[in-house]
């Protein structure tokens, strides 16, 4: 049965339009300087490390924001990668608190979503800055300090949405496939460091992938419902 949409929606304040505008602009800013970055990563995966080029699937974005690429030259995308990187933590930021318009009618989850996501943002905004073939464990344990957070807040989030009698149910698909793949993702990561062996397999930077195009797709999907609607 389908769920009621209330009939009329108030236009969002100017702030929160701005916020909304702020997570679209860093999403388009972040995408095209990580594909710069891409374009200009020299080569070598963790599995081939005399790969040519970048390899969506089996380069971690983190492979971009080295000075030295895995085949052992100058890699000089690496700063292109930081910024995109930097810009897509700075816009989640604005983004947790555009999520919690959509389950307002739960204050007390909303507010937690925000705390949450908050102290994940600013955490993630360091990663970048510490990448792994230079930092070794402190980029791991970066990762776990804004990953940790970032995964309950999704988790919250997507029960919000999901439980709403109101609005449409794109946005909770998302905000589930987000968390699901984030968490999996996340639980490899962690067995990989625990063993403390070198990575053997693409099913990691794979699962990375998706999960930051589900990412970015909640985000444009939330700032435009939550923050540009008319």
């Amino acid at each position: 049965m389908a769920r009621p949409v209330a009939e009329t929606s108030p236009a969002p304040p100017p702030a929160v339009r701005a916020a909304a505008l702020f997570v679209i602009g860093a999403l388009v800013l972040s995408l095209s300087l990580m594909a710069a970055a891409m374009a200009l990563y020299p080569g070598g995966t963790w599995l081939d490390r005399s790969s040519p080029g970048h390899d969506f699937l089996r380069n971690f974005f983190c492979d971009l924001t080295a000075d030295r690429a895995l085949n052992g030259q100058t890699n000089p995308g690496a700063s292109f990668a930081k910024a995109g990187m930097v810009l897509l933590s700075a816009g989640t930021l604005p983004f947790w608190f555009l999520v919690t318009r959509l389950f307002s009618e739960r204050p007390r989850l909303a507010l937690a979503v925000r705390g949450l996501g908050l102290a994940s943002a600013l955490a993630a905004i360091a990663v970048p800055l510490a990448p792994s073939q230079r930092y070794g464990l402190l980029h791991a344990l970066l990762i776990f300090v804004a990953g940790v957070p970032g995964l309950l807040a999704g988790g919250l989030a997507t029960f919000g949405l999901v439980t709403t009698n109101h609005g449409p149910r794109t946005p909770a698909r998302l905000a589930g496939l987000t968390a699901g793949l984030a968490a999996l993702d996340g639980a490899l990561y962690a067995a990989h460091v625990a063993s403390g062996v070198e990575i053997t397999s693409a099913l990691l930077p794979t699962l990375q992938k998706f999960a930051a195009l589900a990412l970015v797709a909640w985000m444009a999907g939330t700032a435009k419902l939550a923050g540009l609607r008319d």
